[in-house]
């Protein structure tokens, strides 16, 4: 009996070293992002890290971590870089600093539509410009979206131009987009997003620009009245990885990343366009009012030009003349 006790004592033993060294040989690898829990981020993050899981057997272990919990953008993104983090998520006017030609991406109006953006992401233009990232320590692993923006403000209805001057409004870092307003006679601000509901609720700002799904899933209705489907940029986010860590990797597993976080990002994507006509409905239903008949020509004939010229200046029209040709 005393042998059998003995036996059974020594096979949990060898059970509890051998899942001991199984955890010990995952991977751990921290993926910070802004979007909220609700939000279409959250969900493909969470897709994302079972890819990465079942592909590798357990021996890597992706752990999302939304709400700005790591920091803002520009935290995570410096965290990244300096390998205090391993993985994060940001919207492209966040890397601009880093890489001037990615803005690009952000010009007004430099997409027709979904299906526009997602050829000039998925090919060769869009790799180039992952590319760019690598000297500065980041390998680009996908593209996921934030979307078309819409312009939603606690003032008035904006149909035309004219209704958004005066407006103070949030915007991103982007040079491009900062000066689209400034041409529309707004007071551009730029903030975090983690700050941005306080500034609206505290009148900081008076308005904000991002796509449905994050004027939903962040409460903005809460803090403002009236939503209006202007369109005029689309933004992407840039999923990226610290090079040296990515590099580190056995290739299988690094083109398993490569594959998980493309296929997320494909059905991240198809989650915003599906949810995109329920968003209209409960924004409404929650008070909201909705703005279609957006004279959008007007509102590209005011910025687009400028802002495309200033691009060229400093860039050339290289990659703008790619972009087009895809249109």
């Amino acid at each position: 009996m005393k042998n059998n006790k003995n036996t059974l004592r020594t096979l949990g033993c060898l059970l509890l070293l051998s899942c001991t060294l199984q955890v010990q040989a995952a991977t751990i690898l921290r993926f910070g992002f802004a979007g909220s829990d609700s939000d279409t981020q959250s969900l493909a993050a969470k897709e994302f890290a079972q890819r990465v899981k079942d592909g590798s057997k357990g021996e890597l272990v992706v752990r999302p971590y939304g709400n700005s919990m790591l920091g803002n953008d520009q935290a995570m993104i410096a965290g990244v870089r300096g390998g205090t983090i391993e993985m994060e998520m940001s919207g492209t006017p966040n890397f601009s600093g880093l890489t001037p030609r990615m803005s690009v991406l952000d010009l007004p109006f430099v997409f027709a539509d979904s299906a526009h953006a997602y050829r000039v992401l998925d090919g060769e233009i869009g790799q180039k410009l992952l590319d760019d990232l690598e000297t500065h320590n980041l390998k680009g692993l996908a593209y996921w979206e934030v979307g078309f923006r819409d312009i939603t403000n606690s003032r008035k209805p904006v149909r035309v131009p004219e209704d958004v001057k005066g407006l103070k409004i949030r915007t991103s870092s982007n040079p491009a987009q900062i000066e689209a307003f400034r041409l529309l006679g707004a007071n551009p601000q730029p903030l975090p997003l983690a700050e941005l509901y306080n500034a609206l609720e505290m009148k900081a700002v008076d308005a904000q620009e991002h796509p449905l799904s994050i004027t939903w899933s962040s409460g903005f209705y809460e803090v403002q009245k009236y939503l209006s489907q202007t369109h005029h940029a689309y933004t992407a986010l840039v999923l990226v990885m610290n090079k040296e860590k990515f590099d580190a990797l056995p290739a299988e597993q690094q083109k398993l990343l490569v594959d998980a976080a493309r296929a997320a990002g494909q059905s991240q994507r198809k989650m915003n366009a599906e949810n995109d006509s329920k968003f209209l409905v409960e924004l409404a239903e929650k008070g909201m009012q909705i703005e279609p008949n957006v004279d959008r020509e007007a509102f590209r004939k005011a910025v687009s030009a400028p802002v495309r010229e200033a691009f060229v200046k400093q860039h050339g029209s290289e990659l703008l003349d790619a972009i087009d040709a895809l249109r």
